[in-house]
C-alpha cells in the first residue's frame, strides 16, 4: 500500500482546493478570524434569525485546522495561514448554514449507496452505458493515480480504505472524514443548484427583448452641446435644489456601515549605530573563526552565524561575485570580509574542496517507514534484502515498480532523470554526487530510505565548500524604542485631525488614507493586521486620534477617524459634493437645452440644416441597444434608447444624455426580424445564458434572504 504522505501528495493541489468546493464560483465577502471570547452567551453570527453560538463556531475553526495540519504532515502553521483558516471558517459557516436549510425545504440528501458510488467508482455502472459513475471522484482519482500516466491504482485506492479502521490511522481517518464530507458537501449543492438550472426557462418575452436588442438599429444625425459649454458662473442653485435632488433619488445613497480613517507609519529601521554594531561584531568574530580547526567549522557556524551551515558545493561560477575570486583558491584558514551583502555582514570561509559531477542521473526505491507501520526494523530488513537482490542482478525497475513510494517515478523505474547539484534534499544529494557512476548506495531522508541507482554522471569539476558566518542588520532595542518613543511624541500633539495633520508635516510623514472601510474588511492597504484597527475605528468618535498599533516588531500606526457612514441611507452632508455635481449638470443641461430650442427653432431636417448654416451635424450608424457607444462621443445609453423608438426623419426634442445634450433625427431603422423566425440556436443561448447566472444569483438571493449578522469584531476583538 502506498505511503499516506505520498497519498497526500498526489491530492496536493486539488485536496487544498477541496476547501469551500461547493462554491467556488460565489465570491463572498468575509474576513478576521478568531481569538478568545469574551462571553459564551453571545452569538458569532444570526442567520436566518438564529444565533450560532462561540462554540460552534470555535469547533468549526479547530476542525479546519486540524485538516490543513494532518494535510501538511503535522508541520505548525504560519500566521498567514491561521488567517486564512479564519476567513474559511466563517464563508463555510455561513454557506453551510444557509444551504442545509434548503437542502432539509427540498428534501435532498446523499444515499450512503451514492456516497460509496461517488468515492470509488462502480465499475459495473460503466458495462451498463453510465461511465461517469464509473469512476470515483475526481479527488479520489487524484489521490490515488500515477502521475505520469493518470492510471487509477484501484488495489492502492482499496488498501488505503481497508487501513482506516487500524487505530494507528486514527488521525489520518480524521483527514479523510473531512474529504468525505467535502464531497458530501459538493454532491448536495450540485443536486440543488441543478433544481434551480433547470428551472431557468427564457421567456417569449426575453427572447423578443433579446432579437430587439441585438437585431433592431437605427441610424441617426445629431447636435450635441456638451456640459463644458457652460461655466457654474452661469447658472443658480440653492439648497432646496440639493435637498429635492436628495430626495428624488435617495436609493441611490444606500449604504453599509464604514469608516474613512487616515494613518501615519513609523516603520523601524536599523540605525547607523545598528549597522556599525553589526560590522564590529563581524570583525570580532573574525579572528575566532580563523581559529576554528577544520573539523569543528559546521558546529561552530550553526552556533555563531544568523543562518546554519551551507553544506553545499559551489562551482566558481556559483560563487557569490564579491568573494568567489578569492575564496575559490584560497587556503582553508584564510578568512575573508566582513563585507556586506544587503542587510548583513559575512565571513566568508573555505571550508572544502572536492572534484565533483556538476549533474547526476540515478533512479531510487523510496521505502517509507509509514507504509510499515512505523517498524524501523522491518523496512531496514527489506532494504538490505533489496541491496542484496539488486547487486546479485535483480530488475531494479520491477523492484522500484512493485516497492517503491514515490508514486511519481516508480512506473518508469525510479529514473529520476538528469539533476544538479543541490536539487535534492542533502543526503539524497549527498549520495549522489559523492559516489561514482554504477554505484547502489542507501540514503536517509525525511521521507523514508532511498535505495539510489547512480545511472550517469557529468565530467567532475573541482567545486568548493564555504563556511559562511552572517551577521543580519537588525534594529536593536534602543533603536525600536526610539521609534516609539517618536509614536508617542507625535501621539500626544495629535489630538484631532488638523494637529495630525500638522504633527505629520512636522515629523516629515505623509499620512495614507484608507477610505470606507467596513466591518468585514479583511485588509487595509500598508495595514499587516488590520483588526485592532478596525475595532478601534467603529468604536471611535469622527476626529478622534488613535492609541500607537504595534504591527509585528518593526512598525507603529497612528491614525485619525476623519468618517463615519451609518447603515442605511448616506446623509445629505456626506454626499453634498456628489449631489452638487449632479445638480450642476442639471442646471446646464436646462441652459443647454434652452439654446438648442432657440437654435433649431422650425429645422425639420437636420442633415440639410448642417449644410445650409455650416452647423457641426454629426452621424450615428447602425447602433443598437446592445451596444449603446455612439462614434466620436462615448456611452450614451438615453440617446441611444431614443434613437430605437423616435420617429423616422422627425427633429427630437433636447434630450440629456451623459456627456451633454442631444437632439437627434433618425434617419434610418432597421427592424428585427419576427420572433417565431428566430434561428432556434437562439433560444438556446439565452438559456445557456440563464444557466450560467444561476448558481451565483440564487445564492446571493439566499445570502439576502439570511439577513446574515456578523458579530465576530465586537465578539473577538475587545
Amino acid at each position: 500500500m502506498a505511503t499516506l504522505q505520498n497519498i497526500r501528495n498526489r491530492a496536493g493541489l486539488l485536496i487544498a482546493v477541496v476547501i469551500g468546493l461547493a462554491l467556488a464560483a460565489f465570491i463572498l465577502g468575509d474576513m478576521m478570524g478568531s481569538g478568545s471570547p469574551s462571553s459564551n452567551k453571545r452569538t458569532v453570527a444570526e442567520i436566518n434569525g438564529k444565533g450560532v453560538g462561540v462554540s460552534d463556531y470555535m469547533d468549526r475553526e479547530q476542525s479546519l485546522r486540524e485538516f490543513y495540519q494532518l494535510n501538511s504532515g503535522g508541520q505548525s502553521l504560519d500566521a498567514e495561514l491561521e488567517k486564512q483558516i479564519q476567513q474559511e471558517t466563517w464563508r463555510r459557516l455561513v454557506r453551510e448554514t444557509i444551504m442545509e436549510s434548503s437542502y432539509k425545504k427540498l428534501g435532498i440528501y446523499v444515499s450512503t449507496d451514492e456516497l460509496k458510488t461517488m468515492i470509488t467508482g462502480d465499475q459495473s455502472m460503466g458495462l451498463s452505458g453510465n461511465p461517469a459513475l464509473s469512476e470515483p471522484h475526481p479527488i479520489v482519482r487524484q489521490m490515488f493515480s500515477n502521475p505520469e500516466t493518470g492510471m487509477l491504482n484501484r488495489a492502492v485506492m482499496t488498501n488505503y480504505f481497508n487501513a482506516l479502521d487500524n487505530p494507528q490511522f486514527a488521525q489520518e481517518k480524521k483527514r479523510w472524514l473531512f474529504i468525505e464530507k467535502e464531497i458530501i458537501d459538493e454532491k448536495m449543492n450540485q443536486k440543488y443548484f441543478n433544481l434551480v438550472r433547470k428551472g431557468f426557462q427564457p421567456s417569449s418575452l426575453d427572447l423578443k427583448d433579446y432579437v430587439t436588442e441585438t437585431g433592431k438599429s437605427s441610424d441617426f444625425a445629431f447636435v450635441s452641446k456638451a456640459f463644458s459649454e457652460v461655466t457654474d458662473e452661469e447658472i443658480t442653485f440653492t439648497e432646496s435644489d440639493l435637498k429635492q435632488y436628495y430626495k428624488n433619488h435617495r436609493e441611490s445613497y444606500k449604504q453599509v456601515a464604514s469608516r474613512t480613517l487616515q494613518y501615519v507609519t513609523f516603520e523601524v529601521v536599523p540605525s547607523e549605530k545598528d549597522v556599525e554594531n553589526a560590522r564590529y561584531w563581524s570583525t570580532q568574530t573574525r579572528v575566532e573563526f580563523s581559529r576554528i580547526s577544520e573539523n569543528e567549522v559546521p558546529h561552530y557556524v550553526n552556533g555563531t552565524s544568523d543562518e546554519p551551515f551551507d553544506v553545499r558545493y559551489y562551482t566558481f561560477n556559483e560563487l557569490p561575485a564579491i568573494i568567489k575570486d578569492s575564496v575559490y583558491n584560497a587556503s582553508e584558514t584564510q578568512i575573508f570580509g566582513p563585507y556586506r551583502e544587503e542587510e548583513s555582514f559575512k565571513l566568508a570561509r573555505l571550508n572544502d574542496s572536492q572534484m565533483r559531477p556538476d549533474s547526476v542521473r540515478a533512479r531510487h526505491i523510496l521505502l517509507s517507514l509509514q507504509a510499515y507501520g512505523g517498524n524501523r526494523q522491518v523496512m531496514d530488513a527489506l532494504a538490505d534484502s533489496l541491496m542484496e537482490v539488486i547487486n546479485n542482478g535483480g530488475n531494479f525497475n520491477q523492484l522500484a515498480l512493485e516497492f517503491s513510494a514515490d508514486e511519481s517515478n516508480r512506473s518508469i523505474g525510479g529514473d529520476l532523470g538528469w539533476f544538479t547539484e543541490g536539487s535534492m534534499v542533502t543526503p539524497f544529494n549527498n549520495a549522489c554526487f559523492e559516489n561514482n557512476k554504477d554505484a547502489l548506495v542507501t540514503a536517509e531522508t525525511q521521507f523514508g530510505t532511498h535505495i539510489i541507482r547512480i545511472i550517469d554522471q557529468s565530467p567532475p569539476v573541482r567545486k568548493v565548500q564555504v563556511a559562511t558566518i552572517v551577521r543580519n542588520i537588525y534594529a536593536s532595542d534602543e533603536t525600536n524604542q526610539d521609534y516609539y518613543n517618536r509614536a508617542v511624541k507625535f501621539r500626544g500633539k495629535a489630538t484631532d485631525l488638523e494637529k495630525f495633520t500638522e504633527q505629520a508635516r512636522e515629523f516629515g510623514l505623509d499620512p495614507r488614507y484608507a477610505p470606507n472601510i467596513t466591518k468585514d474588511q479583511q485588509t487595509i492597504p500598508g495595514i499587516e493586521d488590520p483588526i485592532q484597527i478596525t475595532k478601534w475605528a467603529f468604536a471611535a468618535e469622527v476626529n478622534s486620534v488613535s492609541n500607537i498599533f504595534s504591527q509585528s516588531d518593526d512598525k507603529y500606526i497612528v491614525a485619525v477617524l476623519t468618517e463615519a457612514r451609518k447603515e442605511g441611507y448616506a446623509e445629505l452632508e456626506d454626499v453634498r459634493a456628489e449631489i452638487t455635481l449632479a445638480v450642476k449638470k442639471e442646471k446646464k443641461a436646462a441652459v443647454l437645452s434652452k439654446r438648442l430650442e432657440e437654435q433649431l427653432a422650425g429645422v425639420s431636417d437636420l442633415t440639410q440644416y448642417g449644410i445650409e448654416q455650416s452647423e457641426n451635424v454629426s452621424e450615428a450608424t447602425q447602433v443598437k441597444f446592445a451596444n449603446t457607444f455612439v462614434s466620436g462621443v462615448g456611452l450614451e445609453p438615453y440617446i441611444v434608447g431614443a434613437a430605437m423608438v423616435l420617429p423616422v426623419d422627425r427633429v427630437s426634442p433636447p434630450l440629456v444624455g451623459e456627456s451633454g445634450v442631444f437632439v437627434i433625427s433618425v434617419t434610418n431603422r432597421t427592424e428585427p426580424a419576427p420572433v417565431d423566425q428566430v434561428d432556434p440556436a437562439v433560444r438556446s443561448r439565452l438559456k445557456y445564458s440563464l444557466e450560467s447566472r444561476s448558481n451565483y444569483e440564487a445564492y446571493n438571493a439566499l445570502l439576502d434572504a439570511a439577513r446574515v449578522k456578523d458579530n465576530r469584531l465586537d465578539l473577538f476583538y475587545n
